[in-house]
């Protein structure tokens, strides 16, 4: 088995809840094998399969599994159960109740805001598969707000590349503008339904180090909500970050525009 998150082993069975109430988020003869080799932590895994489920299932109100019935499925301590479902609920996206026991309240995609990641990196780190739509590539003049931002002199150009992003259980989830210097020599015919991070790391090794980033609540405009399939008007999350690679050189800046029913960020903070 490859190192990372280990695929369910077994049939689902045809078969009630685990405790007769309700359509369950796991059947009772499910089975996973956790790969104890690899240097993702036990715990991990095990929030990562359930997370998975959760986006496959897409459904709130999913019950999930006992405590004591997820270590048989998990075949993992009650101590690694509980660190997983503890995680789960800090995220929002599952609720304990005595009475009711344990259900899904949320199915979106949260990104921890404390880590520099790609699109394709959250989803992956998920086990969810990217789907991607490119709207656009091409060498251009940029904004002079984005020009400013990156450094340029008003003669450089911009590698732009816009996409609309999602996963295989939600389509579109963000819509993405990416302007790169053109010095920097990205390739405009590269594939860009594949991770832009990727690209710029692996292929053409350039580390990218760090980044300013910041958030806010809006309403999308007519052009932003005809391609989010949204309302004009209706409120989105904007993002615009500005990476840096070596010796605080900037490298990309990147607007998105996020459907919020879709999409968190999350933040630990520290006292």
């Amino acid at each position: 088995m490859k190192h990372g998150v280990p695929r369910a082993t077994g049939r689902r069975a045809v078969a009630t809840d685990l405790d007769g109430r309700g359509d369950p988020l796991f059947r009772a003869s499910e089975r996973f094998s956790l790969d104890e080799r690899s240097p993702v932590p036990l715990y991990h895994q095990v929030e990562q399969i359930i997370l998975d489920r959760i986006a496959k299932a897409g459904e709130i109100g999913l019950k999930v599994p006992r405590e004591m019935d997820l270590i048989k499925i998990f075949n993992v301590s009650r101590a690694t159960v509980k660190k997983a479902t503890d995680s789960l609920a800090a995220k929002g996206l599952i609720e304990r109740n005595r009475s009711a026991g344990t259900r899904i309240v949320r199915l979106n995609v949260t990104e921890d805001l404390g880590r520099l990641t790609s699109f394709s990196e959250q989803m992956q780190s998920r086990n969810l598969r990217a789907s991607t739509e490119i709207l656009g590539v091409e060498l251009h003049m940029p904004e002079a707000a984005v020009a400013e931002a990156l450094r340029l002199s008003k003669t450089e150009k911009t590698l732009c590349i816009r996409r609309l992003r999602g996963t295989s259980e939600a389509f579109p989830v963000v819509l993405l503008r990416s302007e790169i210097p053109a010095a920097f020599g990205i390739d405009p015919r590269e594939d860009f339904h594949t991770s832009l991070y990727d690209i710029i790391e692996t292929k053409y090794r350039i580390p990218i180090e760090w980044a300013d980033q910041k958030i806010w609540a809006g309403q999308a405009t007519a052009a932003e909500a005809k391609l989010l399939r949204i309302k004009p008007g209706d409120t989105v999350l904007g993002m615009e970050r500005i990476t840096y690679t070596r010796s605080d050189r900037p490298l990309e800046y990147v607007k998105a525009i996020y459907r919020p029913e879709h999409y968190t960020f999350s933040m630990r903070l520290k006292r």
